[in-house]
């Protein structure tokens, strides 16, 4: 495992500190996942719940039954996937799952092109911003994500190609990242996930800007 450094927005003090990037999800993660995210996950359903809000409303966390460990365990051994992971003050704040092999573009542009494909991406609970959630702890941990799939995409010699199936509720970042929204398809996740594709112009662009 390679450890980069990078930095995260506090959200308290509106300041930069210092955290890593993990070309990896290892067991400190999956303990982390286990024993702290899990945990503030319930918390905040209850919460959730108790403002009468339940699994059928938007508001509801649409990744509230993903199991990392799972997660990992599919891929493990498995050439051409892997996993990155964003640590701070030795918590693990965020978690994504490649696929670096099986997946083509499909963009007109750029259509039967390799791409990297994010299976997975997730952000701690402490750091949502969402209507019933406490004050997000640390920000900027889904956008240090995802330039870390276009950074792979372009040293993979895949020039920033990236794609994924977006939850509903994280359209509008994605969209903000750049990605084209190609929309459902109902063949696909039961038509609910919108499909969702980066050409190297845009990665370039969100390389080359400053992460938010």
């Amino acid at each position: 495992m390679t450890s980069y450094p990078i930095q995260l927005l506090d959200a308290a003090t509106d300041k930069l500190v210092e955290a890593e990037l993990h070309d990896d999800i290892a067991e400190k993660q999956l303990i982390d996942w286990q024993f702290q995210w899990r945990p503030a996950m319930q918390t905040y359903l209850k919460r959730l719940a108790e403002n009468g809000i339940g699994p059928k409303d938007t508001a509801w966390p649409q990744s509230w039954h993903w199991d990392w460990r799972e997660k990992i365990n599919e891929i493990r051994g498995l050439l051409g996937h892997t996993g990155y992971s964003v640590v701070c003050r030795d918590v693990t704040q965020g978690m994504m799952r490649l696929d670096l092999t099986s997946k083509q573009a499909r963009h007109q542009i750029q259509r039967g092109k390799p791409l990297v494909y994010v299976d997975y991406l997730e952000v701690a609970p402490w750091n949502w911003r969402e209507p019933y959630a406490d004050p997000p702890i640390y920000r900027m941990v889904g956008s240090v994500l995802t330039h870390a799939a276009f950074t792979r995409s372009v040293n993979e010699g895949f020039k920033g190609r990236v794609g994924l199936h977006s939850l509903p509720q994280a359209v509008p970042f994605y969209e903000h990242c750049g990605f084209t929204n190609f929309g459902t398809h109902p063949d696909e996740f039961d038509g609910k996930l919108p499909y969702f594709e980066a050409t190297p112009e845009a990665a370039d662009t969100y390389l080359k800007g400053d992460l938010q």
